[in-house]
């Protein structure tokens, strides 16, 4: 028989981006993956930043197992139903927002086109502002808020009309707002910028956005597709800053890698948003919906935040070390938690290390415009000994290099 890659060639569409030329793999368990060959390898690219309570939890498992047997769809324009419900009530002690209310869709994608309807229905106007380096999603609005690769751009334009990028920098956006007065509805920002390259943005300039958006009418928007569900040791990155949106998008991490996304809003803003406004068939299916609850309660009564907070500092002053001895080599090392990056500055070495470490049994991916940046996102319930397995093999291919 084939194997995988081969087989994908005749019936998978092209489109879809590798980071490795021939990686398969059959099951995961935690931290590790197993491949085709039955070799297990430490997981620190997470499904990208979805398995926080790594692979198969059997909290997670045993709600997937429980609701499948219950139902397995409605729709909730059909009928109310308790997993939907129940995950809008504990979103809502966690989110930053007070008397917070969900809307559940699918992906992060389309918790961003969520957001930019919102913003755009709630305000009554037209203009959104994002910032250069943004990734906010594949989908045609979400793509005209995104700048990390232009490349996703590329034969899709013109995108969304009155769609204004910014630089960090809050003279600029001053400027932009009062060019484009009673027009700007909604800006949008991560509070670290993920496939920008884990550029943390700047607690001040977090909460000149706030002040700029409170003194204009404008919605602030954060999204925490990639940050969110604890990442950074907080459940929201912008916790970190102090910093509370009007709206926020969730997905990634909120089900442990099952498709679910939530565009959470003020209740007097989601208020604003009339029955049939917005909807979706598959949004909060009641199986994503119960395996989101037991992750929220999983990462809860397992400590995995401070997990996260206390395991983050030691891999981020391990890879520090790292930089010092590779000085000529690695740029910088950046980021919180366990969402850690390690600017190489060039996508070279980056390719080289990533391959040497995958044939050594850890997988990490890239990100950043040019693919210079090796993430390092492993699950909030990693464990020490995991992580120094991993810094040995990473070690071993900065040597190689």
């Amino acid at each position: 028989m084939k194997n995988l890659k081969a087989r994908s060639q005749t019936v998978v569409s092209p489109v879809l981006g590798m980071y490795f030329n021939d990686f398969e793999v059959v099951r995961g368990q935690g931290s590790n993956l197993i491949d085709i060959n039955g070799k297990v390898l430490l997981d620190f690219s997470t499904g990208i930043a979805c398995t926080v309570t790594g692979h198969c939890h059997p909290k997670v498992v045993a709600a997937i197992k429980s609701q499948a047997e219950k139902l397995l769809h409605i729709c909730i324009g059909v009928a109310y139903y308790e997993p939907y419900v129940k995950l809008a009530e504990e979103l809502q002690k966690i989110v930053p927002i007070k008397d917070a209310q969900s809307f559940f869709c699918q992906s992060g994608t389309e918790a961003v086109e969520a957001a930019l309807k919102l913003a755009k229905y709630a305000s009554k106007k037209p203009g959104i502002i994002a910032f250069k380096g943004g990734f906010h999603g594949r989908t045609l609005g979400a793509l005209s808020v995104t700048t990390s690769k232009l490349k996703y751009r590329d034969g899709y334009e013109p995108l969304l009309p009155e769609v204004y990028i910014a630089p960090l920098d809050l003279q600029v956006v001053e400027g932009l707002i009062a060019s484009h007065r009673d027009k700007i509805g909604g800006l949008i920002i991560e509070p670290i910028l993920g496939e920008g390259g884990y550029v943390e943005v700047g607690q001040d300039f977090l909460k000149g956005l706030r002040q700029l958006c409170d003194r204009n009418n404008i919605l602030l928007i954060f999204d925490e597709v990639q940050t969110g569900i604890g990442h950074t040791g907080k459940w929201f990155a912008c916790e970190h800053a102090g910093v509370v949106p009007d709206i926020i998008t969730v997905a990634k991490g909120i089900a442990s890698g099952l498709p679910l996304g939530a565009c959470v809003a003020k209740k007097e803003i989601m208020a604003k948003w009339s029955p049939g406004a917005h909807g979706g068939t598959f949004g909060g299916n009641p199986v994503c919906c119960a395996a989101a609850i037991a992750t929220l309660k999983a990462i809860k009564e397992e400590k995995m935040l401070a997990n996260a907070t206390k395991l983050g500092a030691y891999l981020k002053q391990k890879l520090s070390g790292l930089r010092a001895q590779h000085s000529g080599l690695i740029k910088e090392v950046r980021g919180r938690g366990l969402m850690l990056g390690v600017d190489f500055g060039s996508s070279e070495p980056v390719k080289k290390i990533i391959n040497f470490c995958l044939e050594r049994g850890l997988v990490l991916i890239s990100t950043g415009a040019d693919g210079t940046v090796i993430r390092v996102i492993p699950a909030l319930n990693v464990k020490k000994t995991e992580i120094d397995r991993a810094l040995k093999i990473f070690s071993a291919a900065l040597a190689n290099v």
